[in-house]
């Protein structure tokens, strides 16, 4: 038992020292401007949402040397808004305006594995397995004073993503994740302020508003 201890200890120590830990980051954001309709009989403009969005994701994890794979965690914050402006003229050619903003802040964590399967100079190319978790919380605001809180959602998934990383020097890589050529599968629960549970279910090929690209960097230690 004390031998097969001591093993287990050199084998942790060897593979931690001969481990080549990095820490990296990403940031991605996205932006969908607002459009202006007339609906018949022309009484009623409707100006669709502006939407903006951002993510930032820090991570940390080891590459071991002479391999080809790696661990790492992310953690990561997304931040999302839509403003709704909507002009009617209920009283002739008096013009009112009715302002919606909602906030969305999500919180997310997620362990990942690293392959890298293909190597042309200072280009990698790898693809990332990923168990994303993530927690958010929705606010609508209507006017200037009227605030009321949104859905709470929770979900967790599975996700394989490529992407390629550009060596710099020795110590300082860029990356880019392709999330178009990403696949997701995750499950969402979706809790209401009145109570109300909803759970679904999600498979997607490629990438959604919040992962159509992310670019970031990797400092190797």
């Amino acid at each position: 038992m004390k031998k097969l201890f001591v093993t287990l200890v050199f084998l942790a120590v060897s593979l931690i020292s001969n481990a080549q830990f990095f820490v990296a980051g990403s940031i991605s954001a996205y932006h969908v401007g607002g459009e202006t309709s007339y609906k018949a009989p022309f009484h009623t403009v409707d100006k669709a949402p502006i939407q903006n969005g951002f993510t930032i994701t820090p991570a940390v994890g080891y590459m071991i040397p002479g391999k080809s794979y790696g661990f790492g965690l992310g953690l990561g914050y997304g931040y999302a808004s839509l403003k709704d402006n909507d002009y009617t003229l209920p009283n002739g050619d008096v013009i009112v305006e009715n302002v919606k903003k909602g906030f969305s802040n999500t919180f997310d964590f997620g362990p990942f594995f690293r392959y890298a399967y293909a190597k042309f100079d200072k280009i990698t190319l790898y693809v990332d397995a990923k168990i994303p978790m993530s927690i958010s919380n929705d606010k609508t605001k209507i006017g200037d004073a009227v605030v009321i809180d949104g859905d709470k959602t929770f979900s967790i998934g599975a996700r394989l993503i490529p992407g390629l990383t550009y060596r710099f020097n020795n110590h300082i890589l860029f990356t880019t994740e392709i999330g178009l050529l990403s696949i997701n599968c995750m499950h969402t629960r979706m809790t209401s302020p009145s109570g109300t549970v909803n759970k679904t279910n999600e498979f997607k090929l490629g990438a959604n508003t919040r992962q159509t690209a992310a670019f970031g960097f990797v400092y190797l230690f």
